[in-house]
């Protein structure tokens, strides 16, 4: 909820003084709406709101309206990335990578599919000639508890080698990268997966409500209660999916 609001906040400031100003500062307006929508997106409407489609790509005509926002956000995006010192990914075992969102030809030889968890960011095209899946999450926030494992149980039975990645490879990657772990039983507790993840990418960090979801999706799957649209699957299917990590 402190997305949506801080959001729709610097919307508020940004078209009260656009509208005070009046002129050539009305353009803000444009950016006022774009942020506006984004601060909604967290507080309603949730991912689909950018337009992510499966194939990778984001409708134009929300590129368009977001473009304010996402041009902030990009441009962000790539200053970290030439400043930061953390790989781009890192191998939890045989077949299991992940990391940040990849440019062209950032992508390993060896990964056979990769698993976009970004709502606000358009797939290369390059990486999406691969085998590609998207399951679109808003940065710092969590999916549908009862989406979210049915995405997990998907992935786990997909053949080859997985890259997981969402902008930075932290909050949302180490969400689904721990609930990976736990569905293939290389981890028996939340806490046990988020160590092993984070003995091979430190920068992995969940926010509360990320914690949180990890946590409730746990309990429930240890309960067996079945998530709502998740096909169950034998133990030893889902168990092969992903091999121990060396």
């Amino acid at each position: 909820m402190k997305y949506g609001i801080l959001f729709l906040t610097a919307a508020l400031l940004m078209a009260v003084y656009a509208s005070r100003q009046g002129g050539w500062m009305l353009l803000m307006l444009w950016p006022a709406a774009s942020f506006g929508l984004v601060g909604l997106a967290y507080l309603f409407f949730g991912p689909r709101l950018f337009g992510k489609q499966a194939d990778g790509t984001l409708r134009q005509t929300r590129v368009l309206l977001l473009l304010p926002y996402l041009g902030y956000l990009w441009t962000i995006w790539h200053a970290l990335r030439l400043v930061k010192r953390e790989p781009a990914f890192n191998q939890l075992s045989d077949r299991l990578l992940i990391g940040r969102r990849l440019l062209a030809g950032e992508l390993p030889d060896e990964v056979d599919v990769v698993l976009d968890l970004t709502c606000e960011f358009p797939e290369p095209a390059s990486i999406r000639s691969r085998e590609y899946r998207s399951f679109p999450i808003l940065d710092g926030f969590v999916p549908e508890e009862e989406q979210l494992p049915a995405w997990v149980n998907e992935a786990c039975q997909l053949p080859g080698t997985l890259y997981i990645h969402c902008a930075e490879g932290h909050g949302r990657t180490g969400l689904f990268a721990a609930l990976m772990l736990l569905a293939s039983g290389q981890a028996s507790t939340p806490e046990e997966a988020l160590r092993f993840i984070r003995s091979r990418r430190p920068g992995v960090r969940l926010g509360s409500r990320q914690l949180q979801c990890l946590r409730n999706v746990h309990a429930a799957q240890a309960s067996g209660i079945p998530a709502a649209g998740q096909q169950s699957a034998g133990p030893d299917r889902t168990s092969a999916a992903l091999p121990p990590a060396s």
